[in-house]
């Protein structure tokens, strides 16, 4: 029960973008002006992976999330193009994953995002 309780939690700070995000490394886009960014997430019982997107300097809590994960080690962003990101990491139990990002700005740029997280899955 305390474990569907600490999910339920971690969800909901997810959704509110609180709880205290630490991070570990930066990868700026190729022609700038965006950086894939992966922290790890204080959350209580579990301190999963997150990756987003935000502008340079800015801190990863405000970006746009894209994976989050734990059971796993840092996942590593490497950019193709200014618009194909790939997030790698070993096996892992994935919380969530978008494959695409839109800006929300009126210069309209679409990143599509590829997930590489071994091939054995998560298991408990």
């Amino acid at each position: 029960m305390r474990r569907v309780l600490a999910i339920v939690g971690l969800l909901a700070l997810g959704a509110c973008d609180e709880g205290k995000v630490n991070e570990i490394a930066r990868y700026p886009s190729p022609v700038g002006g965006l950086d894939a960014v992966v922290g790890r997430m204080s959350a209580g019982e579990a301190d999963p992976f997150l990756v987003v997107l935000t502008k340079p300097g800015e801190a990863p809590g405000k970006g746009a999330r894209l994976f989050l994960a734990d059971h796993t080690d840092a996942p590593v962003v490497e950019w193709a193009d200014a618009e194909h990101l790939t997030i790698r990491c070993d096996n892992a139990r994935v919380w969530s994953f978008r494959n695409f990002w839109t800006s929300p700005n009126k210069k309209q740029v679409t990143v599509s995002i590829r997930l590489e997280c071994g091939r054995e899955g998560w298991t408990p």
